[in-house]
């Protein structure tokens, strides 16, 4: 599996499911042929330019770092059983490096920590009223291929005007 990408002093960490096929294969975080995340990195102005997957571990540079809820498994977020969700790791990482901002990069993942357990249907997008430690959590609409019914960029955008007017 991946390593996590993080640091201290990160405005964002990304927070995934769990590595898609493409990158356990690849060995590259959103690797994935369609996967939209680095896409719209740039175009919502958290990146300079468009990076490539093989640009992951040196995300750091921006801001940014990447992890993901599962490490045992890979796969599309309805092949993931329950028991690989690492929460309690999870925030312990978060608590340890302090990120201003947690994004989800799906409800599905988001659902575990917020204490949902699976059910994204108690999930909204946006900010969320709970934080780890200071840091606050925001859930996104996923950037997978396979969620491109659910794909929303204006929440990428508003979350990149809440971290740039942080306080």
């Amino acid at each position: 599996m991946l390593k996590d990408v993080l640091t201290y002093n990160l405005d964002v960490i990304f927070c995934g499911t769990a590595k898609g096929e493409a990158s356990a294969r690849l060995g590259f975080y959103y690797a994935g042929p369609g996967n939209k995340l680095y896409g719209i990195l740039d175009k919502a102005g958290f990146t300079p330019h468009k990076l490539h997957p093989s640009d992951c571990y040196e995300i750091n540079q921006y801001k940014i770092g990447f992890t993901d809820l599962v490490h045992t498994e890979f796969g599309n977020d309805d092949e993931i059983s329950d028991s690989s969700y690492d929460v309690v790791g999870f925030i312990e990482k978060v608590k340890k490096f302090k990120p201003r901002y947690v994004a989800f990069n799906s409800k599905k993942g988001a659902s575990f920590v917020l204490g949902f357990r699976g059910i994204t249907k108690l999930v909204d997008y946006g900010l969320q009223k709970q934080k780890i430690g200071n840091s606050n959590l925001f859930v996104l609409p996923s950037t997978s291929g396979s969620a491109r019914r659910y794909w929303d960029e204006n929440y990428w955008f508003e979350l990149k005007r809440l971290i740039d007017n942080y306080l």
